[in-house]
């Protein structure tokens, strides 16, 4: 953390830049400080005085102005007053050094502030508590426990976490909550728990063992993911707090959840380890494997071929595709692999799902240029297209023609492979991924990927490279005509990127290109509105949602600071976010309506469930609960299409369904569904799931067979029997549904379904019939 002196260089030289019209440093004073000139010539030429400089300053280190970030710097300027409050931020943020120069100067400060003495564990932090005391808020930092583990003051010291654990021991015995939670902003989840912060925060396994003995739920709030317990515990490699929580018998999910995190370790004890507790080798919500199974995963981060395979050895898919439909092996084969390719061919592997865009890519990932370019030509069969990208010199509207012949030749996905390939250098990527191939971005431009495509996290090609430092990628995009102006999910541009991350020569260079910083969310104002719009949306409060959009049109299409980085109109699809908001109101309609008519767009994607496509409204409401129950799923749907979102055609079957319902032509228009097709079969599945029994019984009536089954398996049935749909289950059953029938994935039959889903009466039912029905 700089002191008071290196903040007021800073400020100066800021000054001192702006007047030698360096136009990045005034772009960040444009960013940063109100904008009272238009242009960053102008304010140039006005010169920058040292106040807006300071408060540049302030705001880069995360205070509100000048005089607070004094406070905060240097301590002889603190008062008595401020100094437990700057301690305690100090501690949570792990700022050991300001924290201890605090205690320094004021060395009674946690004899008389209980909060100060938990956050830095001072032994004093045990003494005099009761069950009127132990669990009321200590303002703004949560109840007593939290206090204690919601902290990184210095972090996994043995002796200060001993002092902890009797710290902890003490607040239990006072009848301490240790189920205790907290919101907040840093994770997806938007929640964080004593279990989850005594691993991750002061990372105590000793800790975390006492909060499970004392009856801590394995569960750890409303969601998994970032913050929670085995989430923290995998990403410090703990396996003494991953051991007691497994130990716990934890739900399944939340063990296949963490075995693609682990695989980013590349540390084959932890992987097995979850192995050995359930954890599914082919689950698809790793980070880095384009939404495949956890072989995927392991490919693209390089895994050792040992950790390859024992994901095979419990029961890995080698030939199960990813959400693009390719195969281990065909990333192995991209990303030359070689080690891990040849364990996937003795597994049995198969050659013959490999594309040539595959072949292609590998070349350029070996930066074999003669061999891309061959490849390209031959099998993109557009060899002129592929010599006009290749050509120096080439007009924008050339390029644009080359990329659209060649587009056939691509999936959406294989344009990621550019943001991968410049990704490769961001500090934040696995170990393994940091070396970019040479002359890689170039080849893969050259052969057809686009240079805006944006990756699943809201990044695009620019805006990673101007983050790595990477000038000769970002040259090379820019040539390819890449939007200097493109923003990314957090309403950054390229410029903001670079600025932030101190490259000032790629900001140069991205100024001239005619990039601007265009944040929706520019100052801690719009923040808190951006928030109490959010809760107006999910609580359905029109009135409060058009007061705030009158005063700021642009929360339209803001998004949250929130890792998350929703915007408002992905509130109503209740699903992948802070769990308090996870609710749909009665007029979720009405409000999915006010939201477009401001310039909402309905088919944004953001980064719930690691982002990438289908993390839209729709997809999120399609797959939520509360719209389900509360019987709107197929109303907001039918909403988010009047306002021009791009439907999945089942969904687009199953809301012309409602409509038709709606208007008293749901047999007319259930007669006019081919009841052979693939999207007639899928919609009756999903009908059956959101409890549309009607629709289900209409698409029967219009031929669809009642067996039919989606690709997991489970049929109608199956769903009907877990979400305990008794009636449902009845009528199905009367069109000749049969209950022996078994999904792929759990090998269950509807009696099991039934059972999971908590009916133990229909699931006991479903099994005498089944009985029954098979000593006939």
């Amino acid at each position: 953390m700089m002191d008071i002196d290196e903040a007021q260089e800073r400020a100066v030289a800021l000054v001192h830049a702006v007047a030698r019209s360096s136009k990045s440093a005034a772009l960040r004073v444009l960013r940063a400080v109100p904008r009272t000139e238009s242009s960053a010539e102008v304010l140039v030429r006005r010169g920058v005085a040292l106040a807006e400089a300071r408060r540049v300053v302030a705001l880069e280190a995360g205070f509100a102005d000048w005089p607070l970030l004094r406070r905060a710097l240097d301590v002889r300027a603190l008062s008595e007053a401020d100094a437990e409050q700057v301690l305690i931020d100090a501690a949570t943020a792990g700022d050991d050094a300001r924290a201890d120069a605090i205690l320094r100067r004021w060395p009674t400060l946690p004899e008389r502030s209980r909060a100060a003495a938990l956050v830095v564990g001072d032994p004093r932090a045990a003494e005099g508590w009761s069950d009127a005391t132990v669990n009321q808020p200590l303002a703004p930092t949560g109840p007593p426990l939290l206090c204690l583990l919601n902290t990184r003051y210095r972090a996994g010291d043995p002796a200060l976490n001993a002092v902890r654990l009797a710290i902890a021991d003490a607040l239990i015995a006072a009848g301490a909550d240790v189920n205790a939670g907290l919101p907040e902003a840093e994770t997806i989840r938007g929640y964080r728990t004593a279990l989850g912060a005594a691993i991750g925060r002061v990372r105590s396994a000793a800790v975390a063992q006492r909060l499970l003995d004392a009856g801590a739920d394995i569960a750890d709030g409303p969601t998994l993911y970032e913050g929670s317990a085995m989430w923290e515990a995998v990403r410090w490699r703990d396996r003494e707090s991953l051991k007691a929580l497994l130990a716990a018998t934890p739900p399944q999910w939340h063990v296949c959840h963490a075995l693609p995190h682990a695989l980013r370790f590349n540390d084959a004890a932890l992987a097995k380890l979850l192995l050995a507790h359930g954890g599914d080798p082919n689950w698809n919500m790793g980070a880095w494997g384009f939404k495949g199974t956890c072989l995927h995963e392991a490919v693209v981060l390089d895994n050792d071929p040992a950790l390859v395979e024992a994901l095979l050895a419990h029961g890995a898919n080698v030939d199960q595709p990813d959400r693009d439909g390719r195969t281990p092996l065909a990333l192995a084969v991209c990303l030359n692999r070689k080690a891990l390719a040849a364990v996937l061919r003795r597994h049995g592997a198969k050659e013959a799902r490999l594309r040539p865009v595959d072949q292609w890519v590998s070349a350029c990932f070996a930066g074999d240029g003669d061999a891309a370019r061959r490849l390209a030509a031959r099998h993109a069969g557009a060899p002129d297209a592929v010599a006009t990208l290749h050509r120096p010199g080439t007009s924008a509207d050339e390029r644009a023609e080359a990329r659209r012949r060649l587009a056939p030749w691509f999936t959406p996905a294989d344009h990621l492979w550019l943001c991968r390939a410049i990704a490769r250098r961001a500090p934040q990527a696995p170990p393994a991924l940091r070396t970019p191939p040479p002359g890689v971005i170039p080849l893969l431009l050259a052969g057809g990927l686009h240079p805006d495509a944006a990756d699943d996290d809201g990044e695009r090609p620019l805006h990673l490279a101007a983050g790595a430092g990477d000038a000769a990628a970002l040259a090379a995009l820019l040539a390819a005509g890449a939007d200097a102006k493109a923003v990314n999910f957090a309403g950054q541009t390229p410029l903001d990127i670079a600025l932030d991350a101190g490259e000032d020569g790629l900001a140069e260079t991205l100024v001239r290109q005619g990039g601007d910083a265009t944040s929706d969310l520019s100052d801690p104002g719009a923040v808190d509105a951006f928030e109490r719009a959010a809760d107006a949306v999910v609580n359905g409060d029109l009135d409060t949602l058009e007061r705030l959009l009158r005063e700021r049109p642009r929360l339209a299409t803001a998004r949250s600071r929130r890792p998350h980085r929703c915007t408002l109109l992905h509130y109503l699809g209740a699903n992948g976010f802070e769990g308090w908001r996870q609710k749909t109101p009665a007029n979720a309609v009405d409000v999915i309506d006010r939201l477009i008519a401001a310039g909402s767009d309905p088919n944004a994607v953001c980064y719930t469930y690691r982002g990438g496509p289908g993390e839209h409204t729709a997809g999120l409401l399609a797959s939520s609960g509360h719209p389900r129950a509360a019987g709107l799923t197929l109303a907001m749907l039918s909403a988010l299409a009047r306002g021009g979102m791009r439907q999945d055609p089942v969904y687009a079957l199953l809301t012309a369904l409602h409509e038709g319902r709606a208007a008293g032509r749901l047999a007319e228009a259930a007669a006019q569904v081919d009841a052979e097709s693939e999207t007639a079969r899928l919609g009756f599945v999903e009908s059956a799931m959101l409890g549309e029994a009607d629709l289900a019984v209409a698409l029967l009536d219009a031929g669809v067979d009642v067996n039919t089954r989606r690709g997991d398996g489970a049929t109608a049935l199956h769903q009907a029997a877990f979400d305990g749909n008794a009636d449902l289950v009845d009528t199905l059953i009367a069109r000749g549904a049969d209950p022996s029938l078994r999904d792929n994935v759990f090998d269950g039959n509807a009696a099991g379904w039934a059972h999971a889903g908590g009916h133990e009466t229909l699931g006991k039912a479903l099994a005498a019939r089944l009985r029954t029905t098979e000593r006939r």
